[in-house]
C-alpha cells in the first residue's frame, strides 16, 4: 500500500545546518509503529529513498548478557535440549 505525506503527496527537503532533510507526519509514524529517537537505516532502493528501523539484535553472547547479574543459585550447568526454534547461533 503507497501513502502519501500529504494531499497533493509531497514535502519538502530542507537544509538543517550541513545535512537535508525532510519531514515525516506522526500517523505515518504512528501506523508504522516507530519510536520517537528510533535509530533507522537509509537505503536506496529503485531510486527511492527507504528507510527501515535497527535491529538491536545482540552481535554476540557477551553483548546478549551484558546486563545480566548472576544470582548465584544454580550449582550445575543447565541442558535446555536440541535448538528448536530461533535460537541465536554461537
Amino acid at each position: 500500500m503507497v501513502q502519501t505525506l500529504n494531499e497533493d503527496g509531497k514535502t519538502k527537503l530542507s537544509k538543517w545546518g550541513n545535512l537535508n532533510a525532510t519531514r515525516i507526519p506522526r500517523n505515518l509514524i504512528e501506523q508504522l509503529g516507530w519510536k520517537e529517537n528510533e535509530n533507522l537505516s537509509i537505503n536506496i532502493e529503485n531510486n527511492s529513498l527507504v528507510l527501515k528501523p535497527v535491529s538491536n539484535r545482540p552481535a554476540n553472547i557477551h553483548e546478549l548478557f551484558a546486563g545480566w547479574k548472576d544470582d548465584g543459585k544454580r550449582d550445575t550447568e543447565t541442558d535446555w535440549g536440541e535448538s528448536k526454534g530461533n535460537e541465536l547461533k554461537w
